[in-house]
């Protein structure tokens, strides 16, 4: 895969033993926030935030892999 900037990510979760999908996208505001709420959890809608966070700290860990490998080939 080849990502240019992040934009939309699919979060998958076990919510009562069955595993579910749900979008979060970027918006203006550069915060990642659920595309469709109807298909998310309450629990997971109130944790819309941390997501953003969890997914912000994945790229920044990501970006470090990335440059990191670069310098080596």
């Amino acid at each position: 895969m080849n990502v240019q900037r992040l934009q939309l990510f699919q979060v998958y979760v076990l919510h009562e033993n069955e595993k579910l999908r749900f979008h979060m996208q970027i918006d203006a505001e550069r915060q990642f926030k659920i595309t469709d709420p109807s298909v998310c959890p309450d629990k997971y809608m109130q944790m819309e935030s941390a997501l953003h966070d969890a997914i912000m700290e994945y790229a920044k860990e990501d970006e470090l892999y990335l440059n990191a490998r670069e310098r080596t080939t």
